[in-house]
């Protein structure tokens, strides 16, 4: 077992890792502070009153996507370059300690420091930009049905972009970005053959969704009970991101010098 994994072994690891990258994640934190400040100091100052929960919780999601997306794509960016490749594969750790490391600068610890940044920076804008009127914090700890989808969203997007990282040598980004894109329009272009095939009189309908039968009068909807809708959605995401993971992993057990 300490062949593939070591507790005290994968903590200096960490902290290895954490020593040399300090500065450079001390700069991406100010750049994602500033990066937030201005996006809603400026619909703050274009709207004349102070951002709603709404609109809070949406720039929050889209935020999350874009900023987790790129700095997932760079995590394994030193596997990638052959120049500084030996370094990173000739470490006296495991494959799978190595992927760890990545894995939870990424995902757990990349969720709490943006929440925890973009939550600073709201409460700033929020008081700086109300000009008397009253505001509200977005209120985090609320139901969690508001948080499911947007974290799921998250992880399924952090195991494509884990993915990449590991898997393009350069522009790991722009790749990634043009992998998720392809592979969408390509799932609309065989669902949409596949639901002809299957019902000739459907309507195009985005993918997993209720499907309408028929036309005018005649028309009728097939749609699963809710609790299986929503099991499904639950469940699809999960099953990708783990089977995208896993394809990470055995992509860096076969990197050599």
């Amino acid at each position: 077992m300490n062949q593939y994994f070591n507790l005290a072994r994968f903590g200096r690891l960490l902290r290895k890792h954490t020593l040399e990258h300090i500065k450079g994640y001390a700069i991406s934190v100010a750049v994602l502070a500033g990066g937030i400040a201005v996006v809603l100091g400026s619909l703050t100052y274009l709207r004349h009153w102070p951002l709603d929960h709404e609109m809070q919780l949406i720039l929050f999601i889209f935020g999350l996507l874009a900023a987790g997306g790129v700095f997932t794509s760079t995590v394994f960016a030193e596997v990638g370059d052959p120049k500084r490749a030996a370094t990173a594969l000739l470490l006296p750790t495991s494959h799978i300690e190595k992927y760890l490391v990545a894995w939870f600068y990424s995902l757990p610890l990349f969720l709490v420091i943006y929440a925890v940044v973009f939550t600073g920076v709201n409460l700033l804008i929020l008081k700086v930009g109300s000009n008397g009127h009253p505001y509200e914090l977005y209120d985090f700890s609320r139901g969690a049905s508001e948080w499911v989808s947007p974290l799921l969203s998250y992880v399924l997007l952090h195991s494509v972009a884990l993915w990449g990282a590991i898997y393009f040598q350069r522009l790991h980004v722009i790749k990634t970005a043009f992998l998720i894109f392809g592979s969408m329009l390509l799932l609309l272009l065989v669902n949409r053959q596949v639901m002809l095939a299957l019902l000739p009189s459907s309507r195009p309908i985005a993918p997993f969704s209720d499907v309408w039968v028929g036309e005018g009068m005649q028309s009728s909807l097939l749609s699963l009970p809710d609790n299986q809708w929503q099991l499904l959605m639950v469940l699809l995401p999960i099953a990708l991101a783990m089977l995208l993971w896993a394809a990470s992993y055995a992509r860096l057990t076969e990197k050599q010098l």
